[in-house]
């Protein structure tokens, strides 16, 4: 898949220049764009989101604990643009990391995704008029 190494996105195939920064994409993701893993480590996918921002809190969740992880983007709309149709598209991002620290990144996941949404002051979704 082609990727960009600027804005360090992947792209789905026939994209030639990345189209948030305009730059040339190369052939496929370099090594070094694997940010945090150990050298030699395995990268797996944990999960898949529709939602590119959804995996930047996922990794950044994972970093609060020490997990090493990064995002790969997938799709025609990525980055900032992403952000935009939020879920729109045909987008969506995986999140990787070393093997060895797969059912750890799981477990923790499960707990996230199991607990509430915590909303700011005011800031709560009326859920009362999204049934109506």
């Amino acid at each position: 898949m082609p990727y960009c190494p600027r804005c360090r996105f992947e792209y789905q195939a026939g994209v030639i220049r990345c189209p948030d920064c305009g730059g040339p994409l190369s052939a496929s993701v370099p090594q070094d764009a694997q940010d945090g893993l150990d050298p030699g480590s395995e990268p797996v996918e944990l999960c898949r989101v529709g939602d590119p921002s959804e995996a930047e809190i996922i990794r950044a969740t994972l970093a609060e604990v020490g997990i090493s992880s990064f995002v790969k983007t997938h799709g025609v709309i990525t980055a900032y643009r992403a952000s935009v149709v939020d879920g729109a598209s045909g987008d969506y991002a995986i999140v990787y990391v070393a093997r060895n620290r797969l059912a750890e990144a799981q477990r923790l996941l499960a707990v996230v995704r199991a607990q509430p949404p915590e909303w700011p002051q005011g800031m709560e979704p009326d859920l009362q008029s999204e049934e109506d």
